[in-house]
C-alpha cells in the first residue's frame, strides 16, 4: 500500500492534457523574456538606424534650446516633440515585443484556451500567505536574486573597465559622444543578453522537470485512470451479458423463417434460411448448443420446420459459420442434399 502511495510514475498522457486543460502548463517565464531581449536587441542593431537618427536630432533640437529662457508654450512644444518622436520610434519595437512574447509562450505548450472561473481561494489570505512561501515561490525568488547578483557583478566588472571611455565621452562633441554612447549601450546589453540567455536555458529545462514531478502518479491512480478510459470491468462484463441477451433474443426470432435445422440431437441446433433472391447460399440465422440448442429445436417444431440430425455437419457449422453469414462453398453439398430432402418433403 505504501508503493501505491508514492508517486513514481510518470504521469500519462492523458493526465498532461487534462493539466494543460486547467491552464497547468510547463511555462518558463524566462524563454520569452531572453527571446524579447536578444531579437529586440539585433533589431536595434541592424534596422534602428532611422530611429537613432531621429534620437540625434531631438537632442541638436533639446540643446538648440540651451540659455534660451523657456516659456509654457516652448515647454509644451518641446514635451510633445519627444513625446511623438519617441513613439514614432518605439511602435515597430513595441509590435516585435508583443509579437515574441506571443510566439515563444505558444512554442512552449502550444494555444490553450480555458475559461474564465473566479475561485474564492485564490483571494483567501490565509492561502495567498501560503503560496507566497511555498516551495515554488522559494526557487523563483532564488533564481531571480542569483541574475540580479550576476548581472550587477558583471555590470561593476564592465563599467570598471569602460570608466576611463565615459569620461572621455565629456570632452568630445555630441556626434561623437552618442556614437560612444551607442557603443557602449551595446556592450551593456549584449552582456545582460548572455546572462539572461543562460538563465533562460536553465529555467527551461527545470521548469519542465518540476512540472512532470508535480505530475507524477502513483501506481493505484494510473489503475483507477485506465479504469476510467476503458471502464470498470464489472460493468463491461454486466453491458456484454445485456447485448449477448438481446442478441440471442434476435436470433430465437429468426428461428421461424427458418427453412431447416440441422442438430447433433441434443448438443448442437443451427437454423439455415435460404433466399435465392437475397444471397448466393443459404445463411445461418441461429445457432446453438446445449440449452439454447433445445430452444431453437422446440421452436422449430412449434413453427413445423424440418429437423434433420447430422451431428458432424451440425458441429462443422457451429464451429466455423456464424449467424448471418452464408455457408462456405464446403458446405455445399453436404447442404444441398438436405435442402432436396427438405424441399422433397414440403412436395417443393
Amino acid at each position: 500500500m505504501a508503493d501505491e502511495a508514492e508517486k513514481t510514475e510518470e504521469p500519462t498522457s492523458k493526465k498532461i492534457e487534462d493539466s494543460k486543460a486547467e491552464g497547468n502548463v510547463p511555462k518558463s517565464a524566462e524563454v520569452p523574456g531572453a527571446a524579447i531581449l536578444f531579437f529586440s536587441s539585433i533589431y536595434l542593431l541592424f534596422f534602428a538606424g532611422s530611429m537613432f537618427n531621429d534620437i540625434e536630432k531631438l537632442m541638436f533640437y533639446i540643446y538648440s534650446f540651451i540659455g534660451s529662457e523657456l516659456n509654457g508654450h516652448t515647454f509644451y512644444e518641446i514635451t510633445i516633440n519627444i513625446i511623438t518622436t519617441m513613439l514614432i520610434g518605439m511602435l515597430p519595437l513595441f509590435f516585435l515585443v508583443l509579437f515574441l512574447g506571443v510566439i515563444f509562450n505558444l512554442m512552449q505548450f502550444g494555444f490553450i484556451f480555458t475559461p474564465l472561473q473566479i475561485k474564492l481561494d485564490k483571494i483567501n489570505p490565509v492561502s495567498g500567505f501560503k503560496n507566497i512561501f511555498s516551495a515554488k515561490k522559494a526557487i523563483e525568488a532564488l533564481k531571480l536574486t542569483a541574475k540580479l547578483i550576476l548581472i550587477f557583478i558583471v555590470m561593476l566588472v564592465i563599467l570598471a573597465i569602460v570608466w576611463d571611455s565615459i569620461l572621455a565621452m565629456m570632452n568630445k562633441d555630441v556626434r561623437a559622444a552618442l556614437d560612444s554612447m551607442i557603443t557602449l549601450t551595446l556592450y551593456f546589453l549584449l552582456t545582460i543578453l548572455l546572462i539572461i540567455i543562460i538563465f533562460a536555458i536553465i529555467d527551461f529545462f527545470f521548469t519542465r522537470h518540476y512540472y512532470f514531478k508535480q505530475l507524477k502518479m502513483s501506481k493505484q491512480e494510473i489503475k483507477d485512470e485506465h479504469k476510467q478510459m476503458e471502464g470498470d470491468p464489472l460493468v463491461k462484463g454486466r453491458i456484454r451479458q445485456i447485448q449477448m441477451k438481446m442478441s440471442k433474443q434476435r436470433m430465437m426470432a429468426d428461428v421461424p423463417d427458418a427453412d431447416v435445422v440441422i442438430t447433433n440431437p441434443t448438443q448442437y441446433a443451427v437454423a439455415l434460411k435460404y433466399d435465392k433472391d437475397k444471397s448466393e447460399a443459404p445463411i445461418i440465422v441461429a445457432k446453438g448448443i446445449n440449452y439454447l440448442a433445445l430452444k431453437i429445436k422446440d421452436i422449430a417444431l412449434e413453427s413445423k420446420i424440418p429437423i434433420v440430425e447430422d451431428p458432424a455437419l451440425a458441429r462443422a457449422l457451429y464451429d466455423q459459420v456464424e449467424v448471418e453469414q452464408e455457408i462456405p462453398e464446403t458446405f455445399y453439398k453436404a447442404i444441398a442434399e438436405i435442402f432436396t430432402f427438405v424441399y422433397n418433403l414440403n412436395n417443393k
